[in-house]
C-alpha cells in the first residue's frame, strides 16, 4: 500500500494524508487498522481520493464523526479511511424558501446552531449531535425522537451529491422542495451504510422554529398502563411531535426514576401547545399515571438530549450491544415485554427507548457474551441492526425481500467491491 499513500500525497495537500501509528489506531474499524487516513478539504479532493483508491484497488471506509462505526459487520479488508470532517461548509441557504445545502462533513450540532440564528430548524435529533455528521446520518438513516411529528431524513432530504468509485460526482434531486423529475436517486443512499458512494453534500427542506414547546414526563407503575395510554393517544386528534416509552433502565440512564414512563412533547402555537399538554396529561392520568411532570426550558432540552443519546453506538463496553428493532406500532407493547423477558433469559439487563407510535425500539443490552447475544438476537422481533464489539455475532436482521435488487445495485455502483466491503447485508 505504499503506492496508495504515495499516490494520495502527490495528488493532495501534504496535511491531507496521515499514516502515523497513533492516527491509524484511532481509525480502526472493528479492530481492523487502515494503511492510511485521508481527509479531503474539498469535494474535488474527495473525487481525487476516490479515483486514486480505485486505481490502487484500495478498500475504503467513509468516516464522518465515527459515531456509527460499530454498526454492522467488520470489513473484509480495509486499506483507507476517508474522513469527511473537513467538508463542513454551508453551500447554499435560501431562508425565504426554507431550503439549505451543506457539505456532508458538517456536524448536526453545527448545522442546528447555524439554523437557530435564522429561526429555522431541521427537525432531527440524532445521538451525539456535536460529533455526528450529515453524511453519516444519511448513510445510517438515523432518526430521533421527533420523527413522530416531523418524519425522518427520508422526508426532508431534497437533494444529494455523492462521489462514486472512480471519482465521478453524481447528483440527485435539487434545491426545490417539490422535485419530481426523473428517478428518486436520493433514497438509494439513505441507509446504504457507505456501500454505494461517499456522500459529499445534501440539500434539505427546513421548518421555522416553533413558537412554543411543551414536555411532560408521565411515570407509570405498570407498563401495560403506559401502553394503553399510548393506544388511546394514537386514536385522538392530539398531535405530539414525540412520544417515547422508557423502561426502568432507560429512566436510570437519563437521570430519572420509576418502573416506566412516557415522555411526550408538543410544538407549535402557544395556545395549541398548552391545550396539548393539558389534554395529554389528562389522558395519561385516566390510564393510571402515578405522576405527570411538566418540564420547561433547559430541563426539557436536557431530557430530550439524553433520550436522543440512549441508542448511541460510539462508545460500547466489551460486553455491551445496541440493537435496533422495527415492529408495527400496535405491537410495541408486546415487543417491549418480549425483549425484557429475552434479556432476562440470557442473564442481561436491557435499556429500552421506544419511538412508541412509530414502531421503533432501541435496546442497550449488558452484560452479554457472543453466545448470549447470538441467542438473544435470534429471539427478538424485527431486528434491523446490531452494534457491538463482540466477535462472531449477528449484525443484521433477516435479509429484506428486495435483497437481490440491493445486490444488483451494489454491483452496478461498486463492481470492484471497494466501499465498506463485507460490512452490510450479505452480498451487499
Amino acid at each position: 500500500m505504499t503506492r496508495l499513500i504515495d499516490a494520495l500525497r502527490s495528488a493532495l495537500s501534504p496535511d491531507a494524508v496521515q499514516d502515523d501509528g497513533a492516527t491509524l489506531a484511532a481509525f480502526r474499524v472493528h479492530g481492523l487498522q487502515p494503511q492510511c487516513v485521508v481527509a479531503p478539504a474539498t469535494i474535488e479532493d474527495l473525487q481525487t481520493v476516490m479515483r486514486v483508491a480505485t486505481e490502487q484497488r484500495a478498500a475504503l471506509a467513509p468516516w464522518g464523526g465515527g459515531t456509527h462505526q460499530l454498526i454492522g459487520r467488520p470489513p473484509e479488508r480495509l486499506d483507507l479511511v476517508v474522513r469527511t470532517t473537513r467538508l463542513n461548509r454551508v453551500l447554499a441557504h435560501t431562508p425565504e424558501d426554507l431550503t439549505i445545502s451543506v457539505e456532508a462533513g458538517m456536524t448536526f450540532g453545527a448545522l442546528r446552531a447555524y439554523l437557530n440564528q435564522h429561526g429555522q430548524m431541521l427537525a432531527l435529533d440524532p445521538p451525539l449531535p456535536d460529533r455526528a455528521t450529515i453524511g453519516g446520518l444519511i448513510a445510517t438513516a438515523t432518526d430521533g425522537p421527533r420523527r413522530l411529528g416531523y418524519g425522518t431524513l427520508r422526508d426532508v432530504l431534497i437533494g444529494i451529491a455523492v462521489v462514486e468509485v472512480g471519482g465521478r460526482l453524481s447528483r440527485g434531486g435539487g434545491m426545490v422542495v417539490k422535485n419530481v423529475s426523473g428517478f428518486d436517486m436520493m433514497k438509494l443512499y439513505l441507509g446504504s451504510f457507505g456501500t454505494l458512494a461517499v456522500i459529499a453534500s445534501a440539500n434539505f427542506k427546513l421548518l421555522p422554529l416553533p413558537r412554543a414547546t411543551g414536555t411532560i414526563i408521565c411515570r407509570f407503575a405498570d407498563p401495560p398502563q403506559a401502553c394503553a395510554a399510548l393506544d388511546e393517544l394514537d386514536g385522538t386528534q392530539l398531535a405530539p411531535v414525540a412520544a417515547e416509552y422508557l423502561n426502568s433502565d432507560a429512566l436510570t440512564r437519563i437521570g430519572q426514576s420509576g418502573v416506566c414512563a412516557l415522555a411526550l412533547a408538543a410544538e407549535g402555537l402557544p395556545q395549541a401547545v398548552e391545550r396539548q399538554m393539558r389534554d395529554m396529561g389528562a389522558l395519561v392520568q385516566r390510564h393510571g399515571a402515578q405522576s405527570v411532570e411538566r418540564l420547561e426550558g433547559d430541563d426539557a432540552q436536557i431530557l430530550w438530549s439524553r433520550i436522543a443519546d440512549l441508542p448511541q453506538t460510539a462508545a460500547l463496553a466489551d460486553d455491551e450491544a445496541v440493537v435496533k428493532l422495527a415492529v408495527l406500532p400496535a405491537d410495541v407493547a408486546d415487543a417491549v415485554s418480549h425483549c425484557e423477558a429475552s434479556a432476562r433469559r440470557v442473564g442481561a439487563s436491557v435499556c429500552i427507548g421506544a419511538r412508541a407510535l412509530s414502531g421503533i425500539l432501541y435496546l442497550r443490552v449488558r452484560p452479554v457474551t457472543s453466545v448470549a447475544l447470538t441467542s438473544l438476537i435470534a429471539d427478538l422481533p424485527g431486528v434491523q441492526w446490531v452494534a457491538t464489539t463482540l466477535p462472531d455475532t449477528p449484525r443484521w436482521g433477516a435479509p429484506p425481500q428486495g435483497i437481490e435488487v440491493m445486490r444488483r445495485i451494489r454491483a452496478e455502483f461498486d463492481p470492484l467491491h471497494l466501499l465498506n466491503p463485507g460490512r452490510f447485508l450479505p452480498g451487499v
